[in-house]
């Protein structure tokens, strides 16, 4: 069986220097990654500009590949190779909503008047990608919402990325080394590695997410 995942931000040009992006450190995609190798997935992991160190165990793994990514351009270039041959896919990179609509070629000019942009949306990626999927492959995001709507919104994307299931997670463990995940399946069962409201660790939230989704692919 072969898994995709994605992990980390995108940088959404601005000139050839700077970039709108976001805070996403990648740690639960690259857990993630281990994870299912550990469950004995062919691994791909796509990687956005993050900023931790990468395992240097999971760079030389036999069952991994590692392929990287800048913008939410490249991500779809890469969703739309490799979506035709996984039988997992786990989209856990934090993709920019918004990105200039058009970058300037070289460094533009400090002014004290200062820079309007005008930007445009960047589109579902999952949802735009959805035909190049493997037939039969189960596909599941991400979502980080504030905790007031976030059974909504997970509920939302669920139906419109038509997604087998959708980790959500509340706003404010952003940035935090652990996590209060819940994963919403397609059948409408809810289920967590912990009672509501505690946390775990990325790395054993991980474990127990790979655990599942691997039970479901005939793994376990």
């Amino acid at each position: 069986m072969r898994a995709l995942v994605t992990a980390g931000p995108t940088e959404e040009p601005i000139d050839t220097v700077r970039f709108i992006g976001n805070r996403s450190s990648g740690r639960m995609g690259i857990e993630i990654a281990e994870a299912l190798l550990a469950q004995g997935f062919h691994t791909v992991l796509a990687l956005g500009p993050i900023r931790v160190e990468l395992p240097g165990h999971l760079q030389n793994h036999p069952q991994a590949t590692i392929l990287r990514f800048r913008s939410s351009h490249e991500l779809e270039s890469l969703l739309r190779r490799e979506l035709p041959v996984a039988d997992l896919v786990v989209m856990a990179a934090a993709v920019a909503d918004f990105r200039p609509r058009s970058a300037s070629e070289g460094k533009l000019k400090r002014s004290d008047g200062g820079l309007t942009l005008e930007l445009e949306g960047v589109p579902d990626l999952l949802a735009s990608t959805r035909a190049a999927r493997k037939p039969g492959a189960r596909v599941f995001g991400f979502a980080l919402e504030p905790r007031e709507r976030l059974e909504r919104s997970a509920r939302e994307k669920l139906e419109r990325k038509d997604l087998a299931g959708i980790v959500a997670n509340p706003l404010e463990t952003m940035d935090a080394p652990d996590i209060e995940g819940t994963l919403f399946l397609r059948d409408g069962s809810v289920h967590a590695p912990a009672p509501a409201g505690q946390r775990v660790s990325k790395s054993a939230f991980a474990a127990w997410l790979a655990t599942v989704l691997a039970v479901g692919a005939g793994q376990g």
